[in-house]
């Protein structure tokens, strides 16, 4: 079923130019209320131990959670809990990915939950880009950030440096481990943090209204500050990593991201990752 998206030629022009774009009004009230609710009752049963797993391993990953100083990080939600993934998959998300991305197909490989209260550092968002430590590499691997709650400039909004989806190479991650050599397309971590620092850069701060959305191509730089004023309120975002249709595995000796599916003898080096581990969710013309 196609579903009609907000996306017009001013948001493609925008993506393009600069690594990232806000389209308004993606999902309406009702969307938001019942991915929130789903979302909080997830992290009140992971606090208290009454989180009902389905398993991990090559279908169901496990859930990443990190919950202190008001602020929440979940990773791989989407799999556990099988009433997120309908909201998502009956909703404009898939077309308004491939609406501004160009993608012909999409598969969706990863999800991630981020919540922020109070006024504490933990709040902020360091700058980085995905695409330095995926295994997987391509013009159609964004991230899809849906805001569920208002984010004002007070409210840790995104912030993204434009134009550095163009960047021709990759950056050493303060994550990778250390006395690991660099690779040739790899630039030091300190470059990056040059580049968002310089009087001249151009960041861009996004605010947003609960259910817009913002796309941010892979390679674009980006951040958060962190919350600021009131220490009441809350910050809350669900964010989609989506494999399109020109997306290859190609892992080197630094990245990381796919696991367990980067071990499937189905991984092939420099194709496309395979449908069985990655189900097409859309597909144009279907």
């Amino acid at each position: 079923m196609t579903r009609v998206t907000r996306v017009t030629q001013a948001h493609r022009d925008m993506y393009e130019e600069v690594g990232a774009v806000r389209v308004e009004g993606v999902f309406d009230a009702s969307f938001v209320a019942r991915l929130t609710s789903q979302i909080d009752a997830s992290i009140a049963a992971l606090r208290d131990g009454t989180f009902a797993r389905r398993g991990a391993g090559p279908v169901f990953r496990d859930i990443e959670f990190e919950d202190h100083d008001g602020y929440v990080r979940l990773v791989n939600l989407m799999p556990q809990v099988p009433g997120i993934a309908r909201t998502i998959l009956d909703s404009p998300a898939a077309e308004t990915v491939a609406a501004l991305t160009g993608a012909t197909s999409l598969r969706l490989w990863l999800d991630a939950t981020f919540s922020k209260s109070g006024l504490a550092g933990e709040t902020a968002t360091p700058w980085h880009n995905d695409e330095c430590t995926f295994t997987l590499q391509g013009q159609h691997l964004p991230s899809f950030w849906i805001a569920l709650t208002d984010v004002d400039a007070h409210n840790s909004p995104l912030q993204t440096l434009a134009g550095s989806h163009r960047d021709r190479y990759r950056y050493y991650s303060t994550f990778f481990a250390a006395g690991k050599p660099m690779p040739a397309d790899y630039r030091p971590w300190s470059e990056l943090l040059e580049r968002v620092h310089a009087p001249d850069a151009d960041i861009r701060t996004w605010t947003a209204q609960a259910g817009d959305i913002l796309l941010i191509h892979p390679k674009t730089i980006h951040g958060a500050p962190p919350r600021r004023g009131s220490p009441q309120g809350r910050r809350l975002a669900f964010t989609l990593r989506w494999i399109g249709s020109d997306v290859v595995w190609r892992p080197n000796d630094l990245s990381f991201g796919l696991a367990p599916f980067d071990r499937s003898p189905l991984m092939v080096r420099d194709a496309p990752p395979p449908e069985e581990l990655f189900p097409v969710v859309w597909r144009q013309g279907a």
